[in-house]
């Protein structure tokens, strides 16, 4: 028997409905699993749910609140998999265990997974097995970044080296599970890239059929052969993986990348109709009133990135005390240095800034007058050490008298 899981916060509750219907479907025999990471009475949950809830604080992670605080919600939400995955393992008594990122569909039993569980201690599949050769996004060079294997799909079972896996992995995660790809982290995932080195029972799955999604469409086509689809004509397909999906836009494929369209993909488009349809069923309209209940402090005021990266680089000054307390020291701290958001303002520039964007052009009159004024060395040595504090751990000295 296969178990499955997936890692929810309130706001995400209709894709994990989704995906718990989908496993079931192709795994009538199996169990499935989710994981919300949110405080209990921010959603309601029906009695008639087809899966197994777990609250991210049952799993006793030491020291939670201080690891809810220093990271956002994709940050969380992903590095507690692994320890969810290991709870799972020694308190349900599951044998054969995958997990799956909620905005995932199911199409077909993973036969091929559950014979290799039978001897594997994790299996996992690439982003791509084939060469891109264009110019698009996304590139080589931004999987090198993110991490050769999609993280969101994992095989673990109940063996010696699964568990060691595990552990070794927590430990990572819940130390360093930051998106931060300037200091060569993003979250649980550019971890695994070691994994294969460093664990003998690591498995690559190369089937075609497993994890399809926005990252190796180049290489991949959809087409159905009566009741089945199948991938490049041959494999069945497992698994898609709807990464970056809106659910309001009828051509966009994911948000994070420009390489296709379902306009291009006739192929695509019955299995993104048919998604939208199945998630809007499972209740998106009461997950969007829902907020994040690790987003605040206790008297309301919102948490923004820089707090949590300034806490994160502080955690000496306020062991044993709870950051999300509003009357403790870490909150003193943040008032008394400005780091409260008074309001969330309109956003800066993305890192793939608009050149034609007025701001990102007063930004870059600023910097040509500098390099007018301190030269071309001495600007080049400015830019690694704004590079430097950019990542935001980096600036505890600005805020810290050591």
């Amino acid at each position: 028997m296969l178990a499955a899981c997936t890692i929810v916060s309130c706001n995400y509750l209709h894709y994990a409905r989704t995906l718990c219907e989908s496993f079931l479907r192709a795994h009538p025999d199996g169990r499935f699993f989710v994981l919300v990471v949110d405080r209990p009475g921010t959603a309601e949950l029906s009695a008639t749910e087809r899966f197994t809830t777990v609250w991210v604080e049952e799993l006793g992670i030491p020291d939670f609140a201080s690891i809810a605080f220093k990271y956002n919600i994709l940050e969380l939400n992903t590095c507690v998999k692994p320890s969810f995955l290991a709870w799972l393992l020694e308190r349900h008594g599951v044998d054969r265990l995958v997990y799956l990122d909620p905005d995932t569909f199911v199409y077909s039993r993973m036969v091929e997974v559950e014979a290799m569980l039978a001897d594997a201690d994790l299996v996992l599949t690439p982003h791509i097995l084939a060469p891109i050769q264009d110019d698009k996004r996304p590139s080589e060079q931004d999987l090198l970044l993110s991490g050769v294997y999609n993280l969101g799909f994992v095989g673990v079972n109940r063996r010696p080296g699964s568990r060691a896996f595990l552990e070794w992995w927590a430990s990572r995660c819940l130390t360093l599970g930051y998106s931060d790809q300037k200091a060569g982290l993003f979250v649980d995932q550019k971890w695994i890239d070691l994994a294969p080195c460093l664990f003998d029972g690591a498995r690559i799955l190369r089937h075609p059929g497993y994890n399809v999604a926005y990252w190796n469409l180049h290489e991949r086509a959809i087409e159905r052969d009566g009741e089945d689809l199948r991938v490049n004509g041959t494999a069945a397909l497992r698994f898609f993986h709807f990464s970056g999906i809106d659910l309001a836009a009828s051509e966009q494929l994911s948000k994070y990348q420009d390489r296709h369209s379902l306009a291009q993909r006739a192929d695509l488009r019955p299995l993104f109709d048919a998604y939208r349809e199945s998630v809007a069923a499972s209740g998106v309209t009461e997950a969007a009133k829902t907020r994040y209940a690790f987003d605040y402090f206790s008297n309301g005021a919102r948490i923004n990135v820089l707090t949590r990266r300034l806490y994160a680089a502080s955690l000496d000054k306020f062991a044993g005390t709870d950051p999300f307390d509003a009357s403790g020291p870490f909150y003193a701290f943040a008032r008394s240095r400005g780091l409260l958001s008074a309001s969330s303002g309109p956003p800066l520039p993305d890192v793939r800034p608009d050149p034609k964007d007025i701001r990102v052009r007063t930004i870059g009159l600023g910097l040509r007058a500098l390099l007018r004024m301190l030269g071309p060395d001495r600007y080049a040595q400015l830019m690694k050490y704004l590079s430097h504090i950019s990542i935001l751990r980096n600036q505890r000295s600005l805020f810290w008298r050591e």
